[in-house]
């Protein structure tokens, strides 16, 4: 559960609610059917205006930052105005086409403006499988009077690619169409919205199929009144997945692949429900996954017993991001190996044939019993961090896992060590000291391997292994009160009292060391692309400062738990991205890397 919150917290930043009223007649909904299995609503930043300029984001916006991100973006547009004017002539396109395809590419750079401003309702619907029947749908909503730049958009990828551009009357309604053998894109205004879809069906079928009277529509359906009846806060952005719907679509493949959803226990997951929005400073969402019923299959991987903040074990006061989770690796491990054993069969029974034989051959080289002597020795929960203190780059990371019979754990991992040298060319030692009353093991490898000294060791009731020596020394310190530990900051202290006390998931993530780092080396990075590709002209001064940026910003909190329906992913965040940013001056020396190795 540790990175659903970047995936919600995009959905903030990227596709910033559904607000609408479910019976209004022009709501853009009422084009997609009742059976559109996913569906997305992002209603712009602009209507949220006020509360989106009282989040962190939002007050980071308004200064350097994003007078750099909207310098960044005429400047692509204006790159990508002259990158596709030299292709063209080079590719011989005549002056007047080469005008229009200017004009495109220049409507088509004001597109995530108009976004910005109107949001967009996305809707997915699968019909068939064997043939595929299927569309996905973009609507602009409020958008159809100024949708020159979606229009300049499609202009631009047609003549880029060389796809003919066709206009075609449905009724009253006036269709752009490409024809992409079995797939149709179509583009047309209706009413004041603008529609995009990409499907199976051409432009007639696709108009006369979202227009007809009395059809059944997307806000009639039960998953959407549940969205729109939603109102613990200020929604930016709400969106489903009716995984029941998906669940029957895949059962018609046949018994086979119904008998496996079964033994997952995938039947008993109905739908996934996201919710994102703002909350004073912080931008606010949860993400329900509803499981009527017993759990089975994998979904008992996300059950466990409840723990507290004060559950935590001693982490680094410098980590930049944490997590805590229950998992139970034996089951994982009972759970997942069959699951890959029958999809492998429905997929080729030679591959179902070669898994069912590696469980035995990982036991054979390691000579333990994987499953009973390892897996089975640790108990339900697990601990990741990144300290930059204990590690460089992205290598101050430190996993911990709870341990059930250590003595029984300590014998395996000795001979899984010794058995690691069947599978490596070179030499493997463990070398065994002793570190404040604790055995540590480092493992060593011989000449011309990986730079890296893995370290285990088993202290306090946890096995602690980090890339090095020295994040399993700082765990073991910190478990004596010889270091100190990470403690929560006033924001996250105001954080952990809104969301529940007791959850099976929590998660912890400070974005401002990164950006920090990031921005730190931006300017020797811009510096070094104006010096090796001059044309850029990339304006360094443009930049902003690291501190200025992230002043406003403070950690990302979100914890997970079960109420015996629902599984419940609860976030509070400054800003919520993505990816994980910890050791993203790794990148960047990359970058610099590559730069000076194609310029010499």
């Amino acid at each position: 559960m540790r990175h659903s919150y970047y995936a919600l917290g995009l959905l903030v930043v990227l596709f910033p609610a559904v607000g609408r009223a479910a019976d209004d007649p022009d709501a853009p909904e009422q084009l997609l059917p009742a059976t559109s299995q996913v569906y997305i609503r992002w209603d712009g930043v602009e209507g949220h205006r006020p509360a989106y300029d009282k989040t962190a984001l939002g007050k980071m916006m308004k200064g350097d930052t994003g007078t750099f991100v909207t310098g960044i973006f005429g400047q692509v547009q204006d790159s990508l105005g002259s990158l596709l004017t030299v292709d063209q002539l080079l590719t011989g396109t005549p002056p007047d086409k080469l005008q229009k395809l200017q004009k495109s590419a220049a409507e088509s750079g004001k597109l995530i403006p108009l976004l910005t401003e109107h949001g967009f309702v996305l809707g997915v619907e699968v019909r068939g499988i064997e043939p595929p029947q299927g569309q996905i749908t973009i609507i602009l909503p409020g958008a159809g009077a100024k949708s020159a730049s979606l229009l300049g958009a499609l202009n631009l990828v047609a003549s880029y690619y060389k796809l003919e551009l066709k206009e075609v009357k449905v009724g009253a309604h006036t269709v752009l169409t490409i024809n992409l053998g079995p797939v149709h894109v179509n583009f047309w205004v209706q009413g004041k919205h603008a529609v995009l879809t990409i499907g199976t069906d051409d432009a007639e079928k696709t108009v006369k199929a979202m227009t007809a009277p009395n059809r059944a529509t997307l806000v009639g359906t039960a998953l959407y009144k549940r969205l729109h009846a939603f109102d613990k806060f200020e929604t930016s952005a709400r969106a489903f997945v009716d995984v029941a719907a998906v669940t029957k679509l895949a059962n018609s493949r046949g018994k086979e692949v119904e008998s496996l959803l079964t033994e997952l226990g995938l039947d008993n997951l109905k739908s996934i429900v996201f919710y994102s929005g703002f909350d004073g400073a912080s931008e606010r969402s949860i993400m329900e996954m509803e499981i009527p019923g017993a759990r089975k299959g994998l979904l008992t991987l996300l059950t466990g017993k409840p723990f507290k903040l004060g559950d935590v074990p001693a982490l680094p006061p410098d980590a930049t991001s944490w997590s805590m989770t229950n998992l139970d690796a034996a089951k994982f491990y009972d759970v997942l190996l069959p699951a890959v054993e029958r999809i492998a069969a429905l997929l080729s029974p030679d591959a179902a044939d070669s898994i069912k034989g590696y469980s035995k051959s990982v036991n054979e080289f390691l000579g333990i019993d994987l499953h009973k002597d390892f897996l089975g020795s640790l108990d339900g929960q697990f601990v990741q961090y990144s300290s930059p203190s204990e590690g460089p780059l992205n290598l101050g990371q430190t996993f911990l896992f709870k341990v059930k019979d250590q003595k029984k754990l300590e014998e395996a991992i000795e001979t899984a060590v010794k058995g690691l040298s069947k599978l490596t060319p070179t030499e493997v030692k463990n070398k065994k000291r002793t570190y404040r009353g604790v055995a540590v093991h480092e493992i060593h490898f011989g000449q011309q391997s990986v730079p890296l000294v893995p370290t285990y060791a088993i202290a306090n009731g946890w096995l602690v292994v980090s890339y090095f020596p020295q994040g399993v020394h700082g765990y073991i310190a910190r478990t004596t009160d010889e270091m100190p530990a990470w403690k929560p900051d006033a924001h996250t202290v105001d954080a952990l009292k809104l969301l529940p006390a007791e959850f099976i998931s929590i998660s912890y993530s400070d974005p401002r060391p990164s950006l920090r780092t990031l921005l730190s080396i931006a300017p020797l990075i811009g510096a070094s692309i104006n010096s090796f590709y001059p044309e850029f002209n990339f304006d360094v001064g443009s930049l902003p400062n690291a501190q200025d940026a992230t002043h406003h910003l403070f950690p990302n909190v979100s914890v997970t738990n079960d109420d015996g329906k629902f599984l419940r992913v609860e976030t509070r965040a400054s800003l919520a991205l993505p990816i994980e940013l910890a050791g993203i001056d790794t990148y960047a020396v990359f970058i610099l890397f590559s730069l000076g190795r194609f310029a010499f």
